[in-house]
């Protein structure tokens, strides 16, 4: 383990530093000490973060599993990570460790949009403390097509791919019952309704 003098521990800001200090009007992270403030995310972004937000929130909620979050809620990981994930899920026996300002701890779900100013961080920084911490599922989607997709659950301490089933269904480790198609992330027109996508989950027994 890499071990830090004095003076670098003070030129990095701190989780404490973080909320205390971070906008309430943007989003922001804190990745490895240094406050990040990413662009304004692309239309493409949003809506795929929206109907995937509404979509895992929607069954949580149907199967009272626990409680989902969106992009500008902050998770204190480490004493110099504090990111704010696209949407995460936190399972009913653990929302203890959701605070007033933000969570403190590790969630079990994790979804991160790819863009191209958030991209290298997800990849590495975050992906490793994610890692660290120990959340038990992690999703990286590029809205732009699976090329560049990466889906993840942790084994023994370490992240391992989860790849997809030969029929595109992805069924998630941390979210008992939940699955998605991937044709649903990429459609050739708008995106399914997100009612008729949660009753294909909910009729459906894998």
């Amino acid at each position: 383990m890499q071990m830090l003098s004095r003076v670098e521990v003070m030129e990095r800001m701190t989780a404490a530093d973080f909320f205390r200090d971070a906008p309430e009007d943007r989003k922001a992270e804190l990745i490895d000490g240094v406050m990040i403030m990413p662009s304004p995310p692309l239309v493409i972004h949003e809506r795929l973060q929206g109907f995937l937000f509404r979509l895992l929130a929607d069954f949580v909620e149907e199967r009272e599993l626990g409680e989902v979050f969106g992009s500008r809620t902050a998770v204190e990981l480490e004493l110099f990570y504090a990111p704010e994930p696209d949407i995460f899920f936190i399972q009913e026996e653990r929302l203890h460790i959701v605070g007033e300002k933000g969570v403190l701890g590790a969630p079990d779900f994790i979804i991160e949009i790819l863009s191209a100013s958030t991209a290298q961080n997800d990849r590495g920084g975050k992906l490793r403390a994610y890692e660290r911490t120990g959340v038990d599922e992690y999703w990286l989607i590029d809205p732009y097509g699976p090329a560049g997709s990466e889906f993840y659950h942790l084994h023994n301490g370490r992240f391992r791919p989860s790849p997809p089933g030969d029929a595109g269904i992805l069924r998630s480790v941390a979210v008992p019952g939940f699955w998605i198609d991937l044709a649903w992330l990429w459609p050739s027109g708008e995106y399914p309704p997100v009612r008729r996508a949660l009753n294909a989950i909910l009729d459906t027994q894998f």
